[in-house]
């Protein structure tokens, strides 16, 4: 049946999807002045992941038919392997005429970059960075592995595309699978929980594997670097999926990124921030995007757009359909952003996947075309489009390349296409000394690009005549030459230790990171002299250069009176020499508080613990002691002056909600005393006796036993409830039988609701619910509840069972649903849709997805889901659950000694607990050593029938409802 439902969904999708093609391209809007015309689609391309356009103007693609087959173990659509095809439009109508296959070979799975560089094409498929050499013709004259050793294999997290900088070396990124890779330099690099990298990383390499560089490290997945003529680094980067955090980066070298925290903890372990920006040493992002599947990228420096694109970024956006713009202005010293739809249109397939720029200055969006975009999966396989952006009634027209004149190679060097680039920068650089003269006449003409690309291959004296340029793009661009020559940057930059432009000073500070010597501090410390206390750019650039000598830098800063700009430094900075200065001034000063509370000390530590007592600093102090607990101070929980500050604050009742919090997640049986009094304290808040309940339950300690089963035989209800989950985590003997004699009872519905979830637990306790209903014992009004939990069971006889005895309750009109091309198509009611989403009955949505508000549950949070899917891939997501699970809400099934089986999804794995989410929203915490085994499962945490339980009404009006949710 489910198998029947999968085929039937996917080809009325497909049905749907074959009355879009031309409907996509008359609905695509772009913004004034420019239109977009269909330049090639299926069946000459499916599926493409990356392209890049050659010298020629003609566009290769990669495409990606077998895209995450083999990782699931499934059979190859394609079994021949993915192709990489070269399109030509030969006739220069506007459309490609002509598809060649490069190459197509089983070994070709999921490439994500493709670059052409004269007669070198560089692709992008985890392990490996292939280099493949051609002849004039396209055939394949050779083909190797320039470096290996990134993760991610058959998987979009891992390594991308290539981008050819300015100063001729490749710049690409990877994603948050890491690698462990060692250059043609012999040097090794690795990006892994341990370090010294984290997860994403933007790198560089020279074009024969040495001088393998990482730039910028701990991003989750970045898609595409864009650099521009002066060597600025940009790049986006995808969120966990619900979190609305895609980000847009200037990538500021040397500096963290800040998805995973501190020890490679995630931001889930930690009670950190998505990326970790409230932590001292993680470079700011020039803006959040908010939900989305960020794509191809790429700074387009041509002149046939209008002038408003010059020197900004264009960006392909698959979550959101959207081609962007991100016009870019300095702020301090960093970046700010304004952004423009330049392409989108109401086609929810439209999935674009790159953008790159042709010799002619027209711009080329791939389009993956598919219903859904993310979640590891995709639904179409015989589609895919390419577009060309441009003015309006603009002709394309050849773009001869001439290498052998002067004249010529500046027009080359110019290009807006970096093939055409690189062929001009080789040719140049090939010339040696006898480039000089034509250089320097293109350095000195009034084209800031030309003359930026020029710099780049002329010599010192030029790069120092450049930090005397009025334009501080070009001071900047002066100190990126001498530092890539390997020039005296102390000597070279004092004169710009002063410059009134903050983005000089931060490439200065940012330069200083690699120069050794007390002269190279002294600049340092005279660059944080400057900083006013409001630029978290410029304090993380100072954070960059002072890494390994903070100490020394602080020695050089101290001062007698305190500011807000000098406690910004010390929490920058961390220097263990300040705690002497930090500890007594935390006392009345709660910018130093935060400054102390950042260290890593435990000695820092230990005093934050101290000034929890004090009666202004209590609350804050609590604070930070409930996040840093969970990171750099894990080895205090048991500390003497922690074990205090937590009982004291458990005391105290404006602090008393944060402790019990803090208690609920340590899960320290020491504080089990102070725990139990609370929960007889009659005078006590009912709330706070609830979590005291809650968090003493999960010791699962039978010393307690006796009083929970107190409290359950009376009391106010909610703690009844409380009182009978706790029990569940304890087990005594005899407890199903005791939940058999509740279920029969008349107590109220919400303890006898929580008596069969508790004993559904089990597998034992399935079957007594099993036998209950064979016995017609079962209460009418607890029937649904039972029949969801034991349909859901992993054990095939529970199922079987509950198929016969309880099965899925049907939509209340009985009547079955139609094909879901007709559903989509249907208008719902988004009002009647949110009650459908929130209702305790029925699909109930909200108990395993937030909209945005509250602690995180077993699933994404869907504040922002309509932006990213359209009513079809909703549906298809509702329909078919399982067919792709991101992997942070993959369910895990664990045997456990204390409580069987156990299964969610693990939202913490440290070598203190595992935390597992269940599907009604509850939290299961565990010792790793009462886990005997973990597997993971292939199945969603989501019901596969969850449209039994609406009408065919509902259903439409939750649909309508989830596509609003947008940002």
């Amino acid at each position: 049946m489910k198998r029947s439902l999968l085929v039937v969904s996917l080809l009325a999708l497909s049905a749907l999807a074959q009355q879009i093609p031309t409907s996509t391209v008359k609905g695509l809007k772009a913004a004034p002045g420019l239109e977009v015309a269909l330049w090639a689609a299926e069946p000459r391309l499916t599926n493409p992941t990356n392209i890049d356009i050659d010298a020629r103007g003609r566009i290769w693609v990669l495409e990606a038919v077998n895209y995450r087959r083999q990782l699931r173990g499934e059979k190859d659509i394609r079994s021949n392997g993915a192709r990489i095809l070269i399109l030509e439009d030969a006739d220069l109508d506007g459309k490609a005429d002509k598809v060649k296959v490069f190459d197509q070979n089983i070994g070709l799975r999921a490439p994500l970059g493709i670059a052409v560089f004269g007669n070198q094409v560089v692709v992008s498929q985890s392990p490996d960075l292939i280099v493949y050499t051609k002849d004039e013709d396209d055939r394949i004259v050779k083909k190797e592995v320039l470096l290996t050793g990134w993760k991610g294999v058959d998987h979009d997290h891992g390594l991308h595309a290539v981008t050819f900088g300015p100063d001729g070396r490749y710049y690409f990124n990877s994603g948050d699978q890491g690698f462990d890779v060692t250059d043609r330099s012999g040097n090794r690099f690795v990006s892994a929980h341990s370090g010294p990298y984290y997860a994403g990383a933007a790198l560089r390499v020279n074009p024969d594997g040495t001088g393998f560089t990482v730039l910028g490290h701990n991003f989750r997945n970045p898609y595409e670097l864009a650099l521009d003529s002066f060597g600025n680094i940009w790049q986006t980067d995808n969120d966990d999926d619900g979190n609305a955090w895609v980000r847009v980066n200037y990538v500021m070298q040397g500096g963290n990124f800040g998805y995973w925290g501190p020890g490679g903890r995630s931001w889930r372990e930690d009670k950190g921030s998505h990326f970790h920006s409230e932590l001292p040493g993680v470079t700011p992002n020039i803006a959040r995007t908010g939900a989305g599947s960020p794509c191809g990228l790429v700074v387009y420096e041509g002149k046939l757009l209008p002038e408003r694109y010059r020197g900004h970024l264009l960006h392909a956006e698959a979550g959101k359909r959207l081609i962007n713009a991100y016009f870019l202005s300095p702020d301090g010293a960093g970046f700010k952003m304004r952004t423009e739809d330049t392409v989108s249109g109401p086609d929810t397939w439209f999935r674009p996947s790159d953008v790159a720029v042709a010799p002619d200055g027209a711009v080329y969006i791939s389009d993956w075309y598919d219903p859904g975009v993310g979640g590891h999966q995709m639904k179409d396989i015989d589609r895919g489009r390419i577009y060309r952006l441009a003015p309006h009634g603009y002709k394309p027209s050849a773009v001869p390349v001439n290498l052998e004149t002067a004249p010529g190679r500046a027009e080359a060097l110019r290009s807006p296409a970096q093939s055409v680039r690189y062929l001009a920068w080789q040719r140049l650089k090939d010339m040696g000394e006898a480039a000089t003269a034509e250089l320097r006449r293109m350095a000195g003409s009034g084209d800031p690009l030309l003359r930026a690309r020029a710099l780049w291959l002329l010599g010192e004296a030029e790069a120092r005549a450049a930090l005397r340029d009025a334009d501080p793009n070009f001071r900047i661009l002066g100190i990126r030459l001498l530092e890539a020559r390997g020039a005296d940057l102390v000597e070279a930059t004092r004169p710009l230790l002063r410059d009134p432009s903050p983005q000089v000073r931060r490439e200065i500070a940012v330069a200083l990171r690699n120069a050794p010597g007390d002269a190279a501090v002294e600049s340092l410390a005279e660059l944080a002299r400057q900083h006013d206390g409001q630029d978290r750019w410029y304090l993380e650039a100072l954070g960059i250069g002072a890494r390994g000598r903070e100490n020394e830098l602080y020695a050089k800063l101290k001062r007698d009176r305190w500011d807000a700009a000098h406690g910004q430094l010390l929490w920058e900075f961390r220097p263990s020499d300040a705690l002497s200065e930090l500890i007594p001034a935390a006392r009345r000063n709660p910018e130093a508080l935060t400054a102390l509370a950042a260290s890593a000390s435990l000695e820092a530590g230990r005093a934050v613990a101290g000034m929890v007592v004090d009666a202004g600093m209590g609350a804050q102090a609590l604070a930070h002691l409930s996040t840093r607990l969970f990171s750099e101070w894990i080895e205090l929980r048991k500390d003497s002056a922690v074990v205090a500050a937590i009982r004291h604050a458990l005391g105290e009742s404006k602090l008393q909600a944060a402790a019990l919090e803090l208690l609920d997640d340590l899960e320290d049986p020491v504080y089990g005393p102070e725990l139990l009094a609370l929960v007889r304290s009659e005078s006590a808040p009912e709330e706070a006796r609830g979590a005291a309940i809650q968090a003493l339950g999960k010791r699962r300690n039978r010393e307690y036993l006796a009083e929970f089963q107190r409290l359950l035989k009376s009391g106010p209800l909610p703690l009844r409830v409380k009182a009978l989950r706790a029990i569940g985590y304890i087990g005594p003997a005899g407890m199903e039988g005791d939940l058999r004699k509740l279920i029969l009872s008349k107590e109220p519905n919400e303890l006898r609701s929580e008596a069969v979830r508790v004993l559904a637990r089990s597998g034992s306790g399935l079957a007594m619910l099993l036998d209950l209903e064979q016995k017609g014992e079962l209460p009418a009004e607890m029937r649904t509840l039972a029949s969801n939990l034991t349909n859901m069971s992993r054990d095939p006889a529970i199922r079987a069972r509950a198929a016969k005895l309880l099965p899925r309750v049907a939509g209340k009109n009985q009547r079955p649903l139609p094909p879901p091309m007709f559903l989509v198509r249907q208008q719902g009611d988004p009002q009647r849709g949110r009650q459908v989403f929130m209702a305790q009955e029925g699909p109930k949505c909200s108990g395993c997805h937030n909209l945005g508000e509250g602690k995180p549950k077993a699933g994404p949070d869907l504040a922002n889901i309509g932006t990213k899917l359209g009513k079809d891939a909703l549906l298809d997501s509702i329909l078919n659950p399982s067919a792709g699970i991101a992997p942070e809400f993959c369910q895990w099934i664990l045997q456990t000694r204390s409580q069987g089986e156990v299964i969610g999804v693990i939202a913490e794995d440290t070598p203190q607990r595992v935390v597992v989410r269940t599907e009604n929203g509850g939290e299961i915490r565990l010792k790793p050593s009462d886990i005997a085994s973990r597997r993971k499962s292939n199945l969603s945490m989501m019901p596969e029938d969850l449209v039994q339980h609406v009408t065919e009404q509902q259903l439409v009006d939750l649909l309508e409802f989830l596509a609003t949710l947008k940002k």
